[in-house]
């Protein structure tokens, strides 16, 4: 072959590659385009980057003097930087694509079991045809509920007032049969200890809520907003609808002074849950009663402001974030060593305490190990959550723990946060990479035995709110809310 055949098909294939090139341009910057958590500024500057080296190579690719031996050699680089591309386009795709279908749950999932006495003589479902069942009330789908539920198990169903009259006489009759949700299945072993080896579950049956899409506004950066976060800690390790809410804050977060206070109201709070009157009830109940949106409006009733949105984790899910982010670095702040309560192979000793995931879920449940209890723990919480926020929010750690993070996030928690919201905030932060200042607010009160809305015929533990520390709580809501930057 000739010299001059050679060279021209050499460059015969350096147009086809600076080709390929361009294609492969447009779709790396129409996915970044429609990610949308790149700020302007940067989006412009790397498109303009980009298309003047992809002119100079298409220059070079035209020019007839370019020796084929530098055309060689451009053409590996060329190839080099197109399967770069390439796979950067694939991972930011798989970005967007999460973002948009994998990022929230899309529905939740509702458990319900069929309980008797541990004596009793019926085993499985086919015990109990034609059979009384009771149930109380704790869904808003009850009737869709209900026709599964006689079609399965060929029953009459049989409504009670309230949780008392659905468990009494359960430890001593063998025949009572009952209907409950998983969550407050959950809540009654932890109200009387009782019920947990004089049980048995016969049946469970799930029950799929399909959530509705979300279609906030998209830029939520421009002023001040609240969230509600809410964190509950099934036995099935499901979403469901309905279940006790272990951790209760709201996360106010100001844009423009790049402060973040978190406000910490205690699980067995004594409060009147919103729009139910009569007893007060522990605020971790308005989860199985109402969902989040009681959960949310008992607190804004206490709290005198509304949260713009929510978040619902399932507490387990920290595990996998804080694993995937490489661990944390927690500081026990009381002078002795302990053993967690809920995960005895977790031990803190005074000051930092390198963990990982399972070690950071037993540190932000722990209360056993400290005289103010249930204080103490979302002090605990509060830490966890700016440990891992921290975490999440540098650039070295969102690079190196990419793929890891994402795995983490899908499908652990349930928001009305729209993705477009998401991503404002990712552009946000990626806009400087400037860190947050954390506050604390802890409502506290004291400890007592009360009836309460859920159970009015039993006595249970709840803290009695105190007064001077929610006036504190909105106070410094307050002025996180208005506070303006001074630089």
């Amino acid at each position: 072959m000739s010299k001059e055949k050679s060279k021209k098909k050499v460059r015969i294939f350096s147009k086809i590659l600076c080709f390929i090139a361009l294609m492969v341009l447009c779709a790396f910057l129409y996915v970044v385009y429609k990610l949308n958590v790149l700020p302007n500024k940067y989006f412009y500057a790397a498109s303009i980057s980009l298309g003047v080296l992809w002119l100079i190579y298409l220059c070079i690719c035209i020019n007839k003097k370019i020796k084929k031996g530098i055309l060689l050699i451009i053409n590996i680089l060329a190839i080099i930087f197109i399967v770069g591309e390439v796979y950067v386009t694939h991972e930011l795709y798989q970005t967007y694509d999460f973002l948009n279908n994998g990022l929230h749950v899309k529905s939740t999932k509702d458990i319900y079991y069929v309980i008797v006495n541990k004596n009793s003589t019926y085993n499985n479902k086919s015990d109990i045809k034609n059979k009384t069942v009771y149930y109380y009330e704790d869904i808003d789908e009850i009737e869709e509920l209900k026709e599964i539920v006689v079609k399965r198990l060929k029953v009459t169903l049989k409504e009670v007032d309230n949780y008392h009259d659905l468990f009494d006489g359960l430890l001593d009759d063998n025949e009572k049969i009952i209907l409950i949700n998983a969550g407050s299945y959950d809540a009654l072993l932890e109200n009387d200890e009782n019920y947990k080896d004089n049980l048995k579950k016969i049946d469970e049956i799930e029950f799929e809520k399909i959530l509705e899409n979300i279609n906030n506004e998209a830029n939520i950066m421009k002023e001040p907003f609240i969230v509600y976060l809410s964190g509950i800690d099934t036995r099935s390790g499901e979403m469901p609808s309905r279940s006790l809410s272990d951790v209760n804050m709201f996360m106010v977060v100001n844009p423009e002074t790049r402060k973040i206070l978190l406000v910490n109201i205690p699980r067995d709070y004594y409060v009147h849950l919103h729009g139910k009157s009569g007893l007060r009830d522990k605020l971790t109940h308005a989860g199985i009663l109402g969902g989040v949106n009681l959960s949310k409006a008992t607190i804004e009733d206490l709290l005198g402001y509304k949260a713009d949105y929510y978040i619902r984790v399932n507490f387990n899910s920290v595990v996998k974030l804080v694993d995937a982010i490489g661990g944390i670095t927690i500081n026990s702040d009381v002078n002795y060593s302990f053993r967690c309560w809920t995960d005895k192979t977790c031990v803190f000793k005074p000051g930092d305490n390198k963990v990982g995931g399972k070690c950071a879920l037993a540190f932000a449940r722990e209360r056993h190990a400290y005289k103010t209890g249930d204080r103490h723990r979302g002090e605990n919480q509060q830490q966890v959550i700016k440990l891992v926020v921290d975490k999440l929010t540098s650039s070295k750690n969102l690079i190196q723990n990419y793929d890891k993070i994402l795995k983490a996030l899908e499908g652990t928690f349930e928001s009305d946060l729209s993705t477009d919201n998401i991503t404002s905030v990712v552009q946000f932060q990626l806009n400087d990479m400037k860190g947050w200042e954390f506050l604390n607010s802890n409502l506290s009160g004291t400890g007592g035995m009360e009836p309460t809305y859920s159970y009015p015929n039993s006595s249970l533990s709840v803290m009695y709110p105190d007064q001077k520390t929610i006036d504190a709580a909105k106070a410094k809501i307050k002025e996180v809310l208005e506070e303006k930057d001074v630089d």
